[in-house]
């Protein structure tokens, strides 16, 4: 199925069940949707060639100016090229595009039933941009994200990064390709080899349950990027090689004055009770279509209007996925994917 033509949606409105979470749509004249629904809910298109597995790693820590910063329109990217290709998902949206519309497939056929497999397309011309999917056997949520159709290879040269969670699902860590410090558990090596630059944080997020809505009220989201320059360098590089050395995640959480300043801190824009609709609502601008708990849009703490990603369902396996300066499409994916998986603490 197509996403969503970016029109409002007209002549609808959610209702929530009294027996359960999940949210109906009824006829109204109002443009807002509601976010949230636990209901069971939440393909794959032919093979495309694997990216050449020489193509050198470009920093995705997003070290010296971008050539990304002269794109003004979708037809000024050239994705063919593998370099570009990788310098685009890692760097933050070019300012010239605005709104950078995706969308994200998911397959939940009978090989993928236990983990479904996620794709990235540029809504504009369906371009294939990423791939992930939850690794089995890992003692926590571990998902690689390639910009291989088909290579999920944990040694694939295609590999640009990860997210990592906590046992509850309540916190994320984003990672580029980079190695695990010593410090850090060797289970979760996801190089073989030991050489190449330790990685780099790129990003974290917290989940909470929303008490102040109630018990069943939709996820409280909060998370975190670095702060780039106005050319996309990083004003502080999240590195950490020993134990002692700052890391975003604790940074964030302590709102540590001494980093803090050097990251932009989001958090979900919260719904509204409607009681004419009988449950939570939140106008994504015709962008989503489709009630689910995974629904968000994720605001500035210090400007609520300023949506910087946009996520949402339009389908039984597609979703919306709408970024812009400085998130960039890599770090904009992985907090989709954070959302899409599974937590123990606040569902």
């Amino acid at each position: 199925s197509k996403p969503d033509d970016g029109n409002e949606r007209k002549g609808s409105k959610l209702k929530r069940s009294h027996s359960t979470r999940s949210l109906t749509f009824q006829e109204d004249n109002k443009g807002a949707v509601a976010n949230e629904s636990s209901s069971a809910e939440d393909s794959s298109n032919a093979s495309q060639s694997s990216t050449s597995a020489t193509t050198s790693r470009l920093s995705s820590n997003m070290k010296g100016p971008s050539f990304l910063l002269n794109v003004n329109s979708i037809d000024d990217l050239n994705l063919d090229d593998p370099k570009f290709m990788r310098e685009f998902l890692m760097k933050p949206c070019p300012k010239g595009l605005g709104t950078l519309q995706c969308f994200i497939r998911r397959n939940k056929g009978i090989k993928n039933a236990l983990f479904p497999e996620y794709r990235v397309y540029l809504k504009a011309n369906e371009t294939f941009l990423m791939t992930s999917k939850k690794r089995a056997g890992s003692k926590t949520s571990n998902y690689l994200i390639s910009m291989g159709r088909n290579d999920l290879d944990k040694n694939s040269a295609n590999i640009i990064g990860k997210l990592r969670s906590n046992f509850l699902g309540t916190e994320y860590a984003i990672y580029d390709d980079g190695r695990n410090p010593e410090f850090d558990e060797s289970y979760y090596e996801d190089r073989k080899c030991c050489d190449g630059d330790i990685r780099c944080e790129l990003g974290a997020i917290t989940y909470s349950s929303n008490t102040s809505l109630g018990s069943k009220g939709p996820r409280k989201m909060k998370a975190c990027i670095g702060k780039v320059d106005d050319e996309g360098r990083p004003l502080q590089m999240w590195q950490p090689v020993n134990r002692c050395d700052a890391k975003m995640l604790t940074s964030f959480k302590a709102k540590e004055s001494k980093h803090i300043e050097n990251l932009v801190c989001l958090e979900n824009k919260l719904p509204s009770w409607s009681d004419e609709v009988g449950g939570y609502v939140l106008n994504f601008n015709g962008r989503v279509s489709k009630a689910s708990v995974k629904n968000f849009q994720l605001v500035e703490e210090s400007d609520e209007e300023n949506v910087i990603l946009l996520f949402g369902r339009v389908g039984k396996e597609e979703f919306s996925l709408d970024m812009k300066w400085p998130m960039s499409p890599f770090q904009a994916f992985a907090l989709a994917l954070s959302s899409f998986d599974s937590k123990l603490g606040c569902d």
